[in-house]
């Protein structure tokens, strides 16, 4: 908004600058041009006859059209401008800006500052503060989005061949979660000490080092990674949303995961909360769905 006022100011500069132009002309071209020198200079030129005779009315002549030359025109940038013109042009774009503030949207000083822009490029005077303005916007982080169905698959397939559990049954503690950033946090029972459990995350390709987690109820929170399929996941959230855009006021989902309990395991999310609604959802462990019903 600093850069905007700038600019305005710089606009309402060029304004009064055109109304003036007269006075303010008259004064630069008798200190830089002096109009004797210039009159002098003609004289020279085309006011001698061969003989050398001078006529005066060629002098009163030559004076009065410069006069009136240098009050219709300014000079922007090596460029000659009509100041009627200017005038104009600046009357339209303070017209312009007043209804642009009126609207009083999101995007109104990004109109404004274009209107400015489309202004100056017209005088030919340089642009400024639209590359200020994208500058000081936030930067928006892109987001990954959760792995598609080949890529979970991938990840599943690294988690078998990690060497503490190349050869040997995987088996899974308590929950699988897959998030929208594509990444993959897990808990895998130990394969030598069942009464350990070690924590993974999967992140860009590849799966971390084990942290130690204390873990409790392990005989009934533990599921063989054999039964489970990553890839279901995003059958699971595609099956979610198209449920969820047929209720009012529901809003979809970005993530899945599972729970693991009692030897078994189930799909979350498993509710849609709409703004009249709400309904149940349960998915078989491959992610087709299993049953849909309104609470």
């Amino acid at each position: 908004m600093k850069n905007l006022n700038n600019i305005f100011c710089l606009v309402m500069m060029c304004f009064f600058l055109c109304l003036g132009c007269k006075q303010i002309t008259k004064s630069v071209d008798e200190t830089f041009h002096p109009n004797d020198s210039l009159v002098k200079k003609y004289d020279q030129e085309k006011g001698l006859r061969e003989n050398g005779g001078y006529k005066g009315d060629t002098k009163t002549s030559t004076t009065t059209t410069l006069q009136q030359q240098q009050e219709k025109t300014i000079v922007i940038n090596g460029d000659t401008v009509n100041t009627p013109e200017i005038q104009e042009k600046a009357k339209d774009l303070f017209h312009d800006i007043e209804l642009l503030k009126q609207k009083q949207t999101p995007a109104n000083s990004k109109e404004i500052q274009k209107r400015v822009n489309e202004f100056l490029k017209e005088m030919n005077l340089p642009q400024t503060g639209a590359k200020n303005i994208d500058a000081e916007k936030p930067a928006i982080k892109a987001r990954k989005g959760i792995l598609r169905a080949a890529e979970l698959e991938s990840a599943e397939e690294k988690l078998r061949k990690l060497p503490k559990y190349r050869n040997k049954e995987i088996v899974v503690y308590e929950s699988v979660h897959f998030y929208e950033d594509g990444s993959i946090n897990l808990s895998l029972q130990h394969p030598e000490n069942p009464k350990y459990v070690d924590a993974y995350q999967y992140k860009d390709g590849s799966w971390s080092e084990q942290k130690p987690v204390l873990a409790r109820n392990i005989e009934r929170r533990t599921f063989p990674l054999s039964k489970i399929n990553f890839a279901a996941a995003q059958k699971v959230i595609q099956i979610y949303n198209e449920k969820a855009a047929e209720i009012e006021g529901a809003k979809p989902t970005t993530t899945a995961y599972i729970s693991i309990w009692d030897n078994g395991m189930r799909w979350f999310p498993s509710s849609i909360n709409g703004s009249r609604e709400r309904y149940d959802l349960q998915f078989n462990n491959n992610g087709t769905l299993k049953s849909f019903r309104q609470e």
